[in-house]
C-alpha cells in the first residue's frame, strides 16, 4: 500500500483532536495536561492559518496513521509527530519521518535542518528518530524546586 503525508484540512480536526488526548501522546508531549475540545479548535484554527506551520496526515493507502507538525524557524524546522494507538510499535514513526524530510524541503526551501525534541524516557520516538536518519545532538537537564 502506497504510503505518504497529505496536508491537513480543517476536516481533521476531530481526528487531531482524539490522537491528542490520546494517554500516550499526552504522557510523551513536553505539555501533558489534556486539552479541551475548545482549546484544541482555536490552537487547530491558528495553525491552519500560520504560514510558519504545516500538520500533515501520514496515510497508508486509506487509513490515517499518524500526524507530523512541522513549524518552521527561520532556517530550521521543529517536528512533533504521533502516531494512533493502533498503529504503534510497527515501524511507522521512522517511515513518516523519513517521508517527511522531502516534504518539508519542498514546502519550506529555505529550511535547511529538522529537529525534533524528544523526551528522555520516550524510547519509542527516539529509535523512530534514529531509525530515519536523524542524529541526536545533546541532552537537556533540569532541576525543579520543591516546597
Amino acid at each position: 500500500m502506497k504510503e505518504y503525508l497529505r496536508e491537513a484540512t480543517k476536516d481533521d480536526v476531530d481526528l487531531l483532536f482524539k490522537w491528542m488526548n490520546d494517554p500516550a501522546v499526552r504522557k510523551n508531549s513536553f505539555s501533558s495536561e489534556k486539552i479541551t475540545y475548545e482549546e484544541h479548535t482555536s490552537w487547530y484554527r491558528s495553525l491552519l492559518e500560520n504560514k510558519n506551520c504545516k500538520q500533515y496526515i501520514y496515510m497508508c493507502g486509506d487509513c490515517p496513521i499518524g500526524q507530523i507538525r512541522i513549524v518552521q524557524k527561520e532556517k530550521n524546522a521543529e517536528i512533533s509527530y504521533s502516531i494512533c494507538t493502533e498503529k504503534r510499535s510497527q515501524g511507522y514513526g521512522a517511515k513518516m519521518l523519513e517521508l517527511v524530510k522531502n516534504q518539508v524541503f519542498k514546502d519550506f526551501p529555505m529550511v535547511d535542518k529538522l529537529t525534533g525534541l524528544v523526551k528522555t524516557d520516550n524510547l519509542a520516538s527516539k529509535k523512530a528518530f534514529e531509525n530515519a536518519g536523524y542524529e541526536e545532538k545533546y541532552s537537556m537537564f533540569e532541576f525543579v524546586r520543591v516546597d
